[in-house]
């Protein structure tokens, strides 16, 4: 068996420079999501469908559809 091959940097070295180039070629940032437009601004001759949170009588929180 060969012995490892041996280089002129040290480990600390190889390492930065594996850490630098894996910062380098990730993916850029997520653009941040944009703000959908209200569903009463939107123009359409045909009902929309838009779900709320209603609360019953025991204080409960439950989504409902309801048609605008």
């Amino acid at each position: 068996m060969s012995p490892a091959p041996q280089t002129s940097r040290t480990a600390p070295a190889r390492r930065r420079a594996r850490t630098a180039a894996r910062l380098r070629s990730s993916a850029p940032a997520p653009a941040a999501p944009q703000q959908r437009e209200a569903a009463e601004s939107v123009a359409s001759d045909r009902p929309l469908l838009s779900w709320v949170l209603v609360t019953d009588d025991s204080g409960r929180t439950h989504p409902e559809a309801r048609w605008i």
